[in-house]
């Protein structure tokens, strides 16, 4: 996979580590899968201090490298985009991040998490440039999460993103760069952002970290419910439905108006998600007692739903009926 000047690059590393150093590996069923695999076992073969960790992933996950917990490769970091990975594997293990101390100063500011992407391609010789440039943020910042996508592996996620040219990085879904970019302009809107616009993955960053508590005060203080909080809500994982949950509990006991204004939402996803989340979203239903979802729970009583959807159909009727009285 590599040249003889890549192979010579990655040896030098291994000389510059001074201890072992465990990355992580999502395995999955990707058909970029196989070139990600090769990428490891290669540096491995020729860099022994690094180890390498297989995580625990969804079937749905992406295959993908890990530089720590904040630093994702959707890629195979060869070629071009070799030097910034080193460089990346470096800093993680040395703990010493060149970062000019005006950014230390504003990454210091930054109170949400934040999902970054940024959309390379193996034949983009600028790319590098801009990856060099974020992969120590998350590094710096323990809100920020940085995922480095090679969109010619990942076609899928490039035409969600509706990509045109690389690099571009975007921001919480929402915001987004393409070609040069300022980081202090970057790093001003990580800080700016109105809460309420954050992504579902930095919801998740929330509630993983034990956050749900945090979560619904920012939910509550708007006064308003965010929009990626249907995306947790109904996630495909269980702990992040359940620390959202956790969140919706909050909502319900604080501001039983707010809270109601999760049913129609929740119900236009009721028929796109597997049962066990149904049945979760049905629990929601009766702990919000709100009657407005009586027709819909008795619809599912009369429909052909699993076993265990119908009984928490019952049982969130029973709750709701229970609140009436």
């Amino acid at each position: 996979m590599f040249t003889l000047l890549e192979e010579n690059q990655i040896i030098k590393l291994n000389h510059q580590l001074s201890q072992d150093l465990t990355i992580g590996l999502v395995r999955s069923q990707h058909a970029s899968s196989k070139l990600i695999y090769e990428f490891c076992d290669d540096i491995t073969r020729l860099v022994p201090k690094i180890k390498v960790s297989n995580v625990e992933a969804e079937p749905l996950d992406p295959p993908q490298i890990l530089i720590g917990s904040r630093l994702r490769y959707q890629a195979v970091p060869a070629g071009h985009e070799l030097p910034p990975f080193l460089e990346a594997l470096s800093a993680h293990e040395s703990g010493s991040l060149n970062i000019a101390e005006p950014l230390k100063i504003l990454l210091e500011k930054n109170k949400l998490p934040a999902s970054l992407t940024v959309f390379i391609a193996p034949q983009c010789t600028f790319c590098p440039q801009i990856v060099r440039q974020l992969i120590t943020l998350p590094m710096a910042d323990k809100n920020l999460q940085l995922t480095i996508v090679d969109g010619t592996l990942f076609p899928e996620m490039v035409q969600t993103q509706k990509i045109r040219v690389v690099p571009t990085i975007v921001l919480d879904d929402q915001f987004r760069w393409t070609g040069s970019v300022s980081l202090e302009e970057l790093i001003e809107t990580i800080n700016t952002r109105d809460p309420v616009s954050l992504s579902s993955a930095s919801l998740e960053s929330i509630i993983k970290e034990g956050g749900a508590d945090r979560l619904a005060a920012m939910i509550l203080g708007a006064e308003k419910l965010f929009p990626a909080f249907f995306e947790v809500l109904t996630h495909h994982k269980w702990p992040i439905r359940l620390g959202a949950m956790v969140v919706m509990e909050e909502i319900i006991e604080t501001n039983q108006k707010l809270a109601a204004e999760v049913l129609e939402p929740l119900w236009t996803r009721f028929h796109q998600v597997p049962a066990q989340v149904q049945g979760d979203i049905l629990h929601v239903f009766g702990e919000t007692g709100d009657s407005r979802s009586v027709s819909w729970l008795n619809s599912v009583l009369s429909g052909d739903f699993d076993r265990e959807v119908k009984e928490a159909a019952e049982e969130a009727l029973e709750k709701i009926s229970n609140t009436d009285t």
